[in-house]
């Protein structure tokens, strides 16, 4: 007999999710919902409904065609299944449905979630239906992402992952890792040590760069670069190591108060460290995220840049739900802007400039094209987060493909959930996180 997962109570499995499984993610809106249906659900019949009993709510409006495919596809499958792909599934589905504002006087609207839905759920049926052929499987990513812990020695003010303090257990354990080296990165193009954490606070780091640093693919890493031990640095320089280091202000004062916890003193002797030390002035490069309280600071970090023999500045945009400021600024941001590219142009140095700021272009003479509209990254990277999820890019995006640990990688690369994302990733239904992308190019 087949365990399947629609014969649990809602209840039970969200509980078991949220305890096991997503205790990294916030699941606020998700429980309030399926409350509220569970809820609606006693009220009638006087029993907790089992999970086959709610799935009307994610097919929403659609024929009755794509609804019976869906539930008999849904319904032939077992625990093992929910647990290694389907959490996951409606996990991102639900997150996905964040790309929409629900306004009941906005007919428009509902016709776009109605199709939205219908697109996905066909999706997910198509995907189906690929595997009872021969479906072509993508070759390996040719880039790897990979957050080493999820700890943090600063609290900076546009992350504030170091608020949390340090577990061991947000560590990446030495044996995924060695499991992914051996069986996967063989053939991998870079790796980049990168996430919410800081990679080089990590007692036994060595021991990681080790099992890095047998493989043949380039190795980088993104730092806020405040360790005081040269010893770190000198063995990342070892191995050949891209530096690509956080700074937002060559101001000790707003440095620190954007980086809280830093020590400029140390960050500045770090970064003229690397400077002297890297083989190519490109293997040093800073990225400096855009925010209103640091606008004019930009042309002071590419010439600090400049001044410390580092090879490149790439701009990022600060990551908000309120961008307003952006708009408001816009001219005082663009000659900004233009104020670094011609310090850039007239030292040699390398800058980066987003496309656009929101929905407005820039210059293109001045600017790097972005993923905004046409991104091609989840077909050729992948970022493996500590404790194994697999997701899909160095921008952080939240949408999951699964988990290392409890399914092979290639065929999480090659599974369902990966194949929803890239189908929708250069559509107008993009993941929400997607939407301005700065991912430059």
């Amino acid at each position: 007999m087949i365990d399947r997962f629609v014969l649990m109570k809602t209840r039970d499995i969200y509980d078991l999710i949220s305890g096991q499984y997503f205790q990294r993610y916030d699941l606020n809106e998700e429980s309030r919902i399926l409350s509220k249906v569970t809820s609606q659900f006693e009220q009638l019949y006087s029993r907790e409904p089992f999970i086959y009993e709610i799935l009307d709510k994610a097919f929403f409006k659609l024929n009755e065609r794509i609804i019976k495919k869906g539930k008999n596809l849904l319904y032939g499958k077992d625990l093992e299944w929910f647990f290694n792909i389907g959490q996951y599934l409606f996990y991102n589905y639900w997150q996905w449905m964040k790309n929409f504002t629900l306004d009941t006087n906005n007919n428009s609207l509902f016709v776009e979630i109605e199709n939205f839905i219908e697109k996905w759920w066909t999706t997910f049926l198509s995907f189906k239906a690929m595997e009872s052929e021969t479906r072509k499987n993508l070759p390996p990513p040719k880039k790897i992402l990979l957050e080493l812990t999820n700890n943090c020695n600063l609290n900076c003010i546009m992350c504030a992952v170091g608020k949390n303090g340090y577990d061991p257990v947000r560590n990446m354990s030495l044996d995924l890792l060695n499991n992914l080296c051996e069986n996967n990165f063989k053939d991998t193009e870079l790796i980049r040590l990168n996430g919410l954490g800081e990679s080089t606070i990590l007692p036994n780091f060595n021991a990681y760069l080790g099992i890095l640093g047998e493989l043949p693919a380039q190795l980088e890493i993104v730092t806020n670069l405040t360790v005081n031990n040269t010893k770190i640095w000198d063995q990342l320089i070892y191995y050949n190591t891209n530096f690509l280091i956080s700074c937002d202000s060559s101001s000790p004062q707003l440095f620190e108060s954007i980086r809280r916890g830093s020590n400029f003193k140390i960050f500045r002797k770090n970064l003229s460290y690397i400077g002297n030390n890297v083989s190519d002035p490109l293997q040093a490069q800073l990225i400096f995220t855009l925010m209103e309280m640091n606008i004019h600071e930009l042309s002071k970090v590419v010439q600090l840049a400049v001044d410390l023999n580092l090879g490149g500045v790439i701009v990022n945009v600060v990551k908000s739900d309120k961008n307003e400021w952006m708009n408001v600024k816009y001219e005082e941001i663009i000659k900004e802007f233009e104020k670094a590219y011609q310090i850039s142009r007239s030292s040699g140095l390398k800058l980066k400039l987003p496309d656009h700021l929101g929905k407005t272009p820039i210059n293109k003479l001045i600017s790097n094209r972005s993923c905004q509209f046409s991104c091609k990254n989840p077909w050729e990277e992948v970022y493996i987060r500590y404790n194994g999820d697999l997701t899909v890019c160095n921008m952080l995006n939240p949408y999951i493909y699964g988990n290392c640990k409890n399914q092979p990688f290639m065929e999480l690369w090659n599974g369902l959930n990966a194949y929803m994302f890239r189908e929708f990733v250069n559509t107008k239904y993009r993941h929400y996180y997607c939407k301005d992308c700065y991912y430059l190019v």
